[in-house]
């Protein structure tokens, strides 16, 4: 697992927005990587849950709360 320290928490839907629109990688909290593919904001409870396509065996598809989402990641070249 990697260090939090290393990484910043995400804060705007708009920068959520604009990673998936670009198709970038982003890195959950638990150390996986994706791309976001869907971004669902539920009223009034306040809350987001994002959709992300992971590179892990399984699941392939995550479904994690906005604070799961530490920041964008490159991907590292095998």
């Amino acid at each position: 697992m990697l260090p939090e320290k290393n990484f910043h928490r995400m804060a705007t839907l708009r920068h959520l927005h604009q990673l998936m629109n670009e198709r970038r990688m982003v890195r959950l909290s638990d150390g996986r990587i994706g791309k976001i593919v869907r971004v669902d904001t539920h009223f009034p409870e306040n809350s987001t849950t994002v959709s992300v396509w992971t590179d892990s065996k399984s699941p392939g598809l995550a479904k994690v709360s906005i604070a799961d989402i530490v920041g964008d990641a490159t991907r590292e070249s095998a």
